[in-house]
């Protein structure tokens, strides 16, 4: 019996296996038959308009997607994600290339882009009209972040037949509004005992309060201000107008809105933000008087710039095994210790791309991308430590700061050789932060209690669910400005300041990319590829290749990411409503504030952490 039990285990476990292989297999072919004939269909015509459509989030790196989520149904929390660079290279080509003959932007998938991001997209858009292309924009209404981008086509239409919410141009200015858990956390009774470091650390401001402090809101406020401040001054000088028009449109709104019968588009184009209203119809037929009519599928010639750049970028980058380069490693996301996927950065991750870049000989000189409001001080330090190995091997470490590279962030820059950030770089915050929960008044409503004897004074110390020991007290408060101190030498030697000079900027207080210039934590203004450009120059290559260094993903991981890219992007287009947008960006910024709480919860850590850096 016990035999023929063993066979029929083996048996169904082979079945299984090869069912698995068999269904796995399946897959494949029908993603290669997917893949290799939407390809062959695709074509370029003779003459087009380059499509921007981007959807969801831009990002600097895409996060890893959970198949088992997205496959359920149950992906609503993650959004989709545009890379920043897919945007920016196929701008930039198609400016050179005969085909494209105008750019047409469409912005109304669009819901999450920051102001750094639409810097960089707006100079790639700036040079692709000094080809001397023209550039439209047509949506149903504009937010404020796609109207930034919109600001700088030469003709911004709006559908006339368009019922949006907010309609027109709906532009609110910029803030910060965490969320506060104090009162929830007292009707749970649960104890958060915070330690932190800096009369600006505001990341742990939400544990403490129900509302921001005075300190913390004068220094949002400045950073917020350098923000808008670029935000008006560009768009008002795209558009022709001056800033104080649109801060009295802003603030006047709905007074303005009355005198133009509650017609939002109206309004708009009474203001001078929009050149024209027109039905879908007349934008059809503008577009097939410029380029000509388009395919089955399109209603002109045109391709989008994901299609662009599938049948004009390589396949895979052709990289010469002996040529001189300079590599870069994107680090996005929370920090976190070990290894973290795609859209995270954990230490473990980092450090091993770090060390291909310093064993390969080929590479003279390494970049890092941070795009990052901070996270672990012990995964900051062993990223920042295998860069000062690397420098101390010869090779240059120059960091390019994105949307935010604050607390842990700019721990990691703190030591590179220089540190470029764009003007509206959210960065600083040195500071440090502690958090120990326990539970004993919670579970004391239930009747639930915990006691018991040790053999020292720190004898269930950690124990969550007695009052906190004062021994372990003093022992947090210790180490937290043990922490400080560390981070602020280190900043002092990087940035070959004193350690006076540089608490005086510190104390966790955010800064914008320039003033952050102005106080000597960052060297230079620029993106991305002037950090490519000053590694160059820093070890004398006038001719280089670039190598992009990435966390290589499982051939399970890699299919499984191109079998579900284009569910969270079809969420995206669902979401075509500024309100139904807004409504699922709350969610996730919940979830995700949510997450990191629970992450920095779970064992008593340090952290650098800027929990407020993300600006609405």
């Amino acid at each position: 019996m016990r035999r023929l039990l063993r066979v029929m285990w083996n048996s169904i476990t082979a079945l299984k296996n090869f069912m698995g292989n068999l269904l796995f297999l399946a897959i494949l072919i029908a993603v290669l038959v997917a893949v290799f004939s939407q390809t062959g269909q695709m074509s370029i015509p003779a003459t087009a308009a380059l499509v921007v459509d981007p959807s969801g989030t831009v990002v600097e790196q895409r996060r890893a997607i959970d198949p088992v989520a997205d496959f359920l149904g149950d992906g609503g929390a993650q959004e989709a994600e545009t890379l920043l660079s897919d945007i920016t290279e196929a701008i930039d080509a198609a400016a050179a290339d005969t085909r494209i003959k105008i750019m047409v932007l469409r912005l109304d998938a669009l819901q999450d882009v920051s102001m750094s991001q639409m810097q960089e997209i707006g100079r790639s858009i700036t040079a692709f009209k000094t080809s001397g292309k023209a550039v439209y924009a047509f949506a149903d209404s504009y937010s404020q972040n796609q109207y930034y981008l919109a600001a700088h086509a030469d003709h911004v239409y709006l559908n006339d037949t368009s019922f949006e919410v907010f309609g027109g141009v709906f532009m609110t200015g910029m803030g910060v509004y965490p969320t506060f858990f104090k009162s929830a956390l007292e009707k749970l009774k649960v104890q958060f005992h915070v330690f932190k470091v800096g009369t600006y650390k505001g990341a742990v401001e939400p544990f403490l309060r129900d509302d921001m402090s005075a300190e913390a809101e004068q220094a949002n406020l400045a950073w917020l201000q350098v923000l808008w401040g670029d935000y008006l001054t560009q768009v008002a000088s795209l558009r022709n107008l001056e800033t104080s028009h649109l801060s009295q449109y802003i603030d006047q709104y709905p007074q303005l809105l009355e005198t133009a019968d509650s017609n939002a588009g109206q309004l708009a184009v009474e203001q001078g933000l929009v050149d024209q209203r027109m039905s879908y119809k007349q934008w059809r037929e503008l577009m097939q008087t410029t380029v000509g009519s388009g395919d089955a599928d399109s209603d002109y010639s045109l391709v989008t710039f994901r299609d662009y750049l599938q049948l004009t970028r390589p396949p895979l980058p052709v990289l010469n095994p002996s040529a001189e380069k300079i590599a870069v490693i994107t680090a996005k996301g929370n920090i976190y210790d070990g290894e973290q996927p795609a859209g995270s950065i954990g230490s473990a991750s980092v450090v091993t791309l770090i060390k291909r870049a310093r064993e390969d000989a080929t590479v003279k000189a390494l970049v890092v991308r941070i795009d990052s409001p901070g996270g672990s001080a012990t995964a900051a330090e062993k990223i920042r430590y295998e860069l000062e190995l690397t420098q101390l091997e010869g090779k240059p470490v120059i960091v390019s700061m994105g949307t935010y590279a604050a607390s842990g962030g700019y721990w990691i820059s703190a030591t590179a050789n220089r540190i470029f950030a764009s003007p509206t770089t959210i960065t600083g915050s040195i500071g440090t932060f502690l958090m120990f929960p326990s539970f004993e008044q919670s579970l004391a409503e239930i009747g639930v209690y915990s006691d018991g004897v040790g053999t020292t004074s720190l004898s269930g110390a950690l124990n969550p669910l007695q009052t906190i020991n004062p021994a372990l007290k003093r022992i947090l408060e210790l180490s937290i400005n043990n922490t400080y101190r560390q981070f602020i030498e280190l900043v002092a030697r990087g940035r070959n300041m004193t350690p006076e000079a540089v608490d005086e900027i510190a104390q966790g207080r955010v800064w914008a990319g320039t003033t952050a210039l102005e106080l000597g934590l960052v060297d230079a203004i620029g993106n991305l590829d002037d950090a490519i450009a000053s590694a160059a120059n820093l070890v004398g290559l006038s001719e280089y290749e670039i190598l992009h260094l990435e966390r290589e993903l499982s051939p399970k991981e890699r299919l499984l990411s191109e079998l579900l890219k284009g569910s969270a992007s079809t969420l995206a287009s669902l979401g075509g409503s500024q309100l139904l947008q807004t409504s699922l960006g709350l969610a996730v910024r919940l979830t995700d504030e949510f997450a990191a709480v629970t992450q920095m919860s779970r064992t008593p850590g340090i952290y650098l952490q800027c929990l407020a850096c993300r600006q609405q």
